[in-house]
């Protein structure tokens, strides 16, 4: 995205959140208990976004991560409650939603041929406890618009807890390896090379890889800039040679034109395509060298970043620097998924 639209969206959700703050306040209230009265969920999300931009804790600066992953919390309960009142929830409605959602979609029985699909295979599977934290998040903060809207004083989910995930964040997070990595590099074209090595070498997430603009780079320094990671931070990246590589590698094919019918997106990114669709390249790219991407996705492309530094370094420190990791604690699973190695070394006792 460009930074004068990126600039401009901020300035429409500011103008729509004044919108709903200029209102009076019986006026506020009707519209609020009218939206949820209508189960009207687009208005009800206007709702949220308007209270998360007026008073959530980070202002103006509310990621559009954020704002995306809360919008579809807010419409899933909606959806969800369809035999609620949305004013006066009965009594457990916030904790059974939670726990449904942890048990995950019922099983669906086997469809006959040519039957459509009830269920999408995104949709199969229980949710991530991170992703369960957000529902819950997005939840409670539609609440908080509608309290502070006056239509209601309800707080169904402010007691409402996640169940705690009994497996250890390091056993979830596969990492790819080195040879799994040289594989995948060989069966990549340049764009889908790039995405590889901006996660296993730079350790970006994927929304910081498809944000990434080629302004953003200084490959003479060796350096990219996140203008926007987690939690809306920005911070300089260090570049490996062969990111360097990779990356001046596709600036000649942008220039040279070979990457029209590719890019899908403004030539100022670095990418042709936005998020999901550099996922399910980066998913094609896995498929054709053999490598599984089920148990690590492309955030393990990160982890393998995390697991490669600290194996090389031993300095947690330093691992959490280069992912910009808040809290070193969080670093903490790069050393564990390092001493799974142990049984390599006890293997010839």
């Amino acid at each position: 995205m460009r930074p004068e639209i990126e600039v401009a969206r901020s300035t429409d959700t500011l103008a729509r959140a004044e919108s709903w703050a200029a209102l009076p306040p019986e006026e506020l209230k009707r519209r609020a208990a009218s939206a949820a009265a209508n189960r009207d969920a687009e208005q009800l999300w206007a709702l949220t976004e308007a209270y998360l931009f007026l008073h959530g804790s980070r202002g103006a600066k509310v990621s559009r991560h954020t704002l995306r992953t809360y919008r579809r919390g807010v419409l899933d309960l909606v959806e969800a409650w369809a035999g609620e009142n949305l004013l006066r929830p009965s009594r457990d409605a916030g904790v059974v939603y939670m726990r449904r959602l942890e048990a995950g979609p019922p099983q669906v029985a086997p469809q006959p041929p040519g039957a459509q699909r009830v269920l999408d295979d995104a949709k199969a599977e229980p949710l991530s406890p991170a992703s369960l934290q957000v529902k819950l998040a997005a939840a409670r903060t539609l609440y908080k618009a509608l309290r502070w809207s006056g239509a209601t004083e309800a707080r169904p989910f402010d007691d409402v807890r996640v169940a705690k995930d009994p497996t250890p964040a390091w056993e979830k997070r596969r990492p790819y390896t080195d040879d799994e990595v040289e594989a995948l590099l060989e069966f990549a074209d340049p764009s889908e090379k790039v995405v590889v090595l901006l996660g296993a070498h730079a350790g970006l997430r994927i929304s910081e890889m498809t944000d990434l603009r080629w302004t953003d780079l200084d490959l003479e320094r060796g350096q990219l800039r996140v203008r926007s990671g987690k939690g809306g931070k920005a911070a300089t990246v260090s570049l490996t040679k062969r990111l360097r590589d990779a990356l001046s590698d596709l600036r000649l094919v942008d220039m040279s034109g070979q990457n029209g019918k590719n890019r899908q997106r403004d030539s100022g990114l670095v990418l042709p395509w936005a998020a999901d669709h550099a996922r399910r390249r980066f998913k094609r790219v896995c498929a054709l060298a053999g490598v599984e991407y089920a148990s690590a996705g492309v955030h393990g492309l990160r982890h393998g970043a995390g697991t490669r530094y600290y194996r090389q370094t031993g300095d947690l420190g330093r691992v959490a620097a280069h992912l910009r990791h808040a809290d070193i604690q969080t670093t903490r699973i790069y050393a564990k998924i390092s001493a799974q190695s142990i049984g390599e070394d006890i293997e010839d006792w």
